[in-house]
């Protein structure tokens, strides 16, 4: 049997998505099976699974202990040995990162080194992560770049801002600004692109159409030319909306692949060129209201 008390972190989430995180290799048949049996109770009692955690609340687990999550961070690949964070921005509550190309953002089934696990180490070298306090919360990002993509990445370094920050994603009011060089010549200046996209998840592709399919979803992107050569140009990217490889798919859509884009089009053999260099907060009204109307970008030149 595991107790757990619930703290701060913790507090204000379903029971059964608590158990989901605190034993990730558990089918979630299997957790709710196990509420229903009152195999799991909070306060000594048994409880629903949509139950919502109050700080100080005791669960009660039965017959999990074996598939409780590991508390450590280890690292696989010789290339994250000496691998240190490139911090923006930070304080209390966020932390703002400038991600380096051919990096995940989180990781997946075929790569586990990735950049979550390097703030959560930074944080615990900070005494700002305490492993041993905590249960399920782990400092995350609310925004992802594509793993060649560069620029700035926000995390929440508590559960409040966490939070906070996928509110303000959810509803738009976290503005990304992009750089990028993309192929061939811009014969329009500036152009607001709207298309109907869709994925295939199978092969991790996405494709936009001018026209509107079954199941496809609405997509803008604008853009601004900066700088135009004989073969690229240099453009600004905003983005309206979001979605995975909105930006490469968008530009391909128009004839204009981001260089070093392979997997859409590119014929140049280089990095992929693509930066999200300033993101702006319009937080007005949530926990991050200090952050109203802040602009963080990034210095250096960029490509």
């Amino acid at each position: 049997m595991k107790s757990f008390k619930i703290n701060e972190n913790d507090a204000g989430q379903r029971l059964s998505r608590f158990i989901e995180k605190m034993f990730y290799k558990v089918p979630k048949s299997l957790i709710y099976k196990l509420i229903r049996k009152k195999r799991i109770k909070v306060n000594f009692k048994r409880s629903h699974h949509d139950y919502i955690l109050k700080e100080e609340d005791f669960v009660l687990i039965y017959g999990l202990d074996n598939f409780l999550k590991e508390k450590t961070i280890s690292f696989n690949s010789e290339f994250f040995k000496n691998f240190k964070l490139d911090v923006v921005y930070e304080d209390e509550n966020i932390i703002v990162i400038n991600k380096q190309g051919g990096i995940k953002t989180q990781p997946n089934s075929k790569t586990k080194d990735s950049l979550v696990d390097f703030l959560v180490q930074y944080l615990v070298e900070k005494n700002e992560y305490f492993f041993e306090k905590e249960n399920s919360f782990r400092p995350a990002f609310c925004t992802r770049l594509d793993t060649n993509t560069k620029g700035l990445v926000v995390a929440g370094k508590n559960k409040k801002a966490l939070s906070a920050l996928n509110e303000l994603t959810l509803k738009g009011n976290l503005k990304k600004t992009y750089i990028s060089i993309v192929e061939g010549n811009m014969r329009k200046k500036r152009e607001i692109l709207v298309g109907y996209w869709s994925k295939d998840n199978s092969k991790n592709i996405v494709n936009i159409t001018a026209n509107k399919r079954p199941f496809s979803k609405k997509v803008i992107t604008e853009y601004f030319v900066l700088n135009q050569f004989s073969d690229r140009a240099k453009i600004k990217i905003f983005l309206y909306t979001g979605k995975s490889h909105q930006i490469r798919a968008h530009m391909k859509s128009i004839s204009h692949p981001i260089v070093g884009d392979f997997k859409y089009g590119s014929k140049f053999k280089e990095d992929l060129k693509l930066c999200c260099f300033c993101i702006e907060f319009k937080s007005k009204g949530s926990f991050l209201e200090y952050l109203d109307n802040k602009k963080i970008a990034l210095k250096k030149n960029i490509f």
